[in-house]
C-alpha cells in the first residue's frame, strides 16, 4: 500500500504543481480584475486537491511522531475534507462548531488527522446500517476547558448506538463489530494510543438507539514551549541575480520553475535528467541547482553523488524537488545530504524564498 501511495503521490503532485505554479503566476501578472479571480478560483481548487493528497498520504506514513504547534480545529476540517465526498453522496449531514481562538497543541498533527479520519469514518459506516430515513448526522466540535488546560474533541453520530457490553471492549486490539474483510479492529485501539501518547484521554459515550459519542481529550501546549517552536524570521542579506539549473523531467514543472526564478531576476538553464544535468555542469558555472529526486537515465540520487566527487562546492548549493517521501531510502536520502528540499507541489512563494535563502547562505559562507 505505502509503494502503491508513493507512486500515485508522485503521479498527481507533479500535475498539480503546475497547475498551482501557473495559477500563482496568473494572478500575479494579472491586469484584469477578473482573470485575476479566475486564477485565485484555479488556484484554491488546485490547493484543495493537494490537501487531499497530503491527507491521504499521512494515512500510510510511517516514521516517528513530529510534534509542532498544531490548530486543533484545521486538522479536523482536513479530516472532513478528505471524507466530504463520501459523506455528502450518503446523505450525511455535517455541522461544525468551532471554538474560535483555541491555542494551539503541541502534537503530532499527522497522528491526530489519522485518529479524526478513523472517528469520522466509524460513525459514517455506523449510520450506514440505518434505513434510509433515520436521520445520519455527524456532529465535530472543539471546546477549550481553561480550568484543567485542556481542548476537548468531540465527535458524535446519530447511529444505531453501542450496547454496555461492547462499549467495554471497543478500545480492545482486535475487536471489531464489522463483518470479516471490512476491519481489522485496530482502528479504535490505535486511535487511544495516540490519544494517550499526546497525554490524553478518549472515551465513548453511548446508549443502544442513542447513537455515540467519542470525546477527546488533549492538554495544551504551554505559552512559552509553543513560542519557542515557531521559527525565527530570518534576515537575509539582498542577493543579485544569479546562475541556477534547474533538473526535472518534468519538463512543465521545469518550464515553470525557470518562469519563477526568471521574474526573481535570475538566469535559468533546464536540464531534463541527472546524466543531462551533468553534462550542462561541465559547461558552464552555476550558483545554485534544483533538481527533482525521481527522474529517468540518473536519478536525484546518483545525480547527487556525482556532483560530490565532481563539483563537490554544489553539494550545499543544491535544493531537492519530491513529489512525496513515503519511501524510507528515499528520506534516508535527503536527511543524509542536509540539503533543503520542496515538497511538490509548492508555493511559488516558498521556491523564491528557499532560493534566496540557501544562494544568501552561500554568500556569507564564501561560495561565489
Amino acid at each position: 500500500m505505502g509503494s502503491l501511495l508513493a507512486g500515485v503521490a508522485h503521479e498527481l503532485n507533479n500535475p498539480l504543481a503546475v497547475l498551482t505554479g501557473h495559477a500563482h503566476l496568473l494572478r500575479e501578472g494579472a491586469k484584469d480584475e477578473s482573470l485575476a479571480s479566475r486564477a485565485e478560483k484555479i488556484q484554491a481548487a488546485a490547493d484543495r486537491c493537494a490537501r487531499i493528497v497530503k491527507n491521504f498520504l499521512a494515512l500510510a506514513r510511517q516514521r516517528p511522531p513530529e510534534r509542532g504547534a498544531v490548530s486543533v480545529n484545521m486538522v479536523i476540517q482536513d479530516a472532513l475534507e478528505m471524507l466530504a465526498y463520501e459523506l455528502r453522496t450518503d446523505s450525511v449531514e455535517v455541522t461544525c462548531e468551532f471554538a474560535a481562538g483555541l491555542p494551539p497543541l503541541w502534537a503530532d498533527s499527522h497522528q491526530l488527522h489519522q485518529v479524526l479520519v478513523n472517528l469520522i469514518a466509524n460513525a459514517h459506516h455506523a449510520m450506514r446500517k440505518q434505513p434510509k430515513p433515520a436521520p445520519r448526522r455527524i456532529r465535530l466540535a472543539s471546546q477549550l476547558d481553561r480550568e484543567h488546560q485542556r481542548v476537548r474533541l468531540t465527535v458524535a453520530d446519530t447511529g444505531p448506538g453501542i450496547a454496555p457490553e461492547i462499549r467495554e471492549k471497543i478500545f480492545e486490539p482486535f475487536f471489531t463489530t464489522k463483518p470479516a474483510g471490512e476491519g481489522t479492529g485496530l482502528g479504535l485501539s490505535l486511535c487511544r494510543g495516540i490519544i494517550e501518547e499526546h497525554g490524553g484521554t478518549i472515551s465513548i459515550q453511548s446508549e443502544p438507539g442513542q447513537g455515540a459519542t467519542f470525546v477527546i481529550e488533549l492538554p495544551l501546549v504551554e505559552r512559552a514551549t509553543a513560542e519557542a517552536a515557531r521559527p525565527a524570521m530570518e534576515t537575509l542579506p539582498l542577493v543579485g541575480a544569479r546562475r541556477v539549473l534547474v533538473v526535472d523531467d518534468e519538463v512543465e514543472i521545469a518550464h515553470m520553475l525557470k518562469e519563477i526564478l526568471t521574474t526573481s531576476g535570475h538566469e535559468v538553464d533546464m536540464a531534463f535528467d541527472g546524466a543531462e544535468g551533468l553534462d550542462v555542469l561541465r559547461h558552464g558555472r552555476y550558483d545554485l541547482i534544483l533538481s527533482d529526486t525521481k527522474m529517468p537515465t540518473l536519478d536525484g540520487t546518483g545525480f547527487y553523488h556525482q556532483l560530490t566527487s565532481e563539483f563537490p562546492d554544489l553539494c550545499h548549493r543544491i535544493i531537492f524537488l519530491t513529489g512525496d517521501v513515503l519511501d524510507r531510502a528515499k528520506r534516508e536520502f535527503l536527511e543524509s545530504t542536509g540539503a533543503p528540499f520542496l515538497m511538490k507541489p509548492f508555493d511559488v512563494a516558498d521556491v523564491r524564498r528557499l532560493v534566496h535563502r540557501v544562494l544568501a547562505v552561500g554568500e556569507q559562507g564564501g561560495a561565489k
